[in-house]
């Protein structure tokens, strides 16, 4: 029987949003202590994939306290559940940094560009793991460690056009057509601009039949199956597990024949879709993806294997099992994490304990550039994106599992950021 992502422990959920609420903090020596303030969603509508995103968080934590880099000092997360609610954005950025955090990561691109004004001012690093064009334009004190989404959607269109080209498609049935689907936030908006952005900088490529995004919450898409119907591909825009799943399922009950698109997001939620859908209504999708997934080989992205490994060590296997079924909460979220918590050590072992702050963090950050799994990441003083490389993943039936498709990293091309 397969596992479902329902079954991570409604009882662990219940308490960490507790704690979270009351501000308390977990871990901790007592003595020289670090602590990190973890800005998501506990209880809200993204608490599916953003629960083994805290897991991941905690457990990248215990693997640093274990190895103690900083002699002495010790690392430990404080949770604050916004439950998806916008309302207490703002209210848990100021829980956590009065209650200590020296940085903070922000799961929502919402929530980060919110707290942009906040961070300048206070000189609290937020680090963002959802990222939107507002974040890195103008290069502060948000750190992004995911592409946004616009660049996402946009390479995804350039692969797709490029297969095209090379199996000689434009020749034989013409240019295919797309159009967009999700909800009226951020995340949705980004991604519907920039694919039809991306048409109208590229006419031969693509012929962009409509956006249709509908508010967030949305489940019941009559009108939006109707006018997506027969189009080639359609891109799934919605943040979150309800969108992508209930649009599926109402897609292909009606007849819906596109091959459905998409960047990071639904690939967080992917045992939630797979189970409300069925692998055979979500056979042949492509999505980008810039960590990686849980089964590409290890000897060429050995960070991945790193996640993977810790998520077993750290958790018993039916539970880790069900953490890699859930789909890329866990290992995006861990490797993102780690990527920000190598800095953070860095940081405090050049400084000190004593002198460490979030000045501190952002010197080290904005001169961190590493290898990861044969891609260079990192940031400059004029670069807040932690990279610009992604790989094109294929929902596969018959293996029941993400397919490389593409050929290893695929770098954004330039004359794509620069599209207005």
């Amino acid at each position: 029987m397969k596992r479902r992502w329902t079954k991570l422990g409604v009882s662990c959920l219940t308490i960490l949003a507790l704690t979270a609420t009351l501000g308390l903090s977990c871990g901790g020596n007592g003595g020289q202590t670090v602590v990190i303030g973890n800005l998501t969603d506990l209880s809200g509508v993204g608490a599916s994939a953003l629960e083994p995103m805290t897991w991941a968080l905690e457990d990248m934590v215990k693997e640093i306290n274990e190895e103690e880099p900083v002699p002495g000092v010790q690392f430990e997360v404080m949770n604050f559940d916004t439950a998806f609610d916008t309302a207490r954005f703002v209210p848990g950025y100021q829980r956590l940094k009065d209650r200590g955090a020296k940085v903070i990561i922000s799961v929502f691109s919402d929530a980060t560009e919110a707290l942009m004004p906040l961070a300048e001012r206070d000189k609290v690093p937020v680090l963002g793991m959802a990222t939107t064009l507002p974040m890195i334009e103008d290069p502060g004190w948000v750190f992004a460690f995911s592409v946004p989404g616009r660049w996402s959607i946009m390479l995804m269109l350039d692969w797709i056009a490029e297969q095209w080209e090379a199996e000689g498609k434009y020749d034989t049935v013409g240019k295919p057509t797309l159009a967009s689907t999700g909800w009226d936030d951020g995340w949705g908006r980004e991604q519907e601009e920039g694919a039809r952005d991306y048409c109208a900088a590229f006419p031969d490529k693509f012929e962009y039949v409509s956006g249709n995004l509908a508010p967030v919450g949305t489940t019941e898409w009559v009108a939006e199956v109707k006018a997506l119907k027969n189009v080639d591909y359609v891109s799934l825009c919605g943040t979150g597990a309800l969108q992508p799943a209930t649009f599926i399922k109402q897609y292909r009950d009606a007849g819906g024949t596109g091959t459905f698109i998409s960047t990071e997001s639904p690939t967080a939620y992917l045992g939630y879709i797979v189970d409300y859908c069925g692998w055979d209504a979500v056979d042949g999708s492509l999505n980008t993806q810039g960590w990686g997934w849980w089964h590409l080989d290890p000897t060429e992205y050995p960070d991945c294997k790193y996640v993977k490994d810790v998520v077993y060590k750290h958790h018993e296997q039916s539970v880790a099992d069900d953490l890699v079924h859930a789909g890329m909460g866990y290992l995006g979220g861990g490797a993102m994490q780690k990527f920000a918590l190598d800095i953070l050590v860095e940081a405090v072992r050049q400084v000190g304990f004593e002198d460490f702050d979030g000045q501190a963090y952002y010197d080290t950050a904005v001169q961190y550039m590493v290898d990861w799994s044969g891609s260079e990441r990192g940031f400059t003083e004029t670069r807040r994106y932690v990279t610009d490389e992604m790989v094109v993943l294929r929902w596969d039936a018959a293996e029941e599992n993400l397919i490389l498709a593409s050929d290893g990293w695929v770098k954004i091309a330039e004359d794509l950021k620069e599209i207005p």
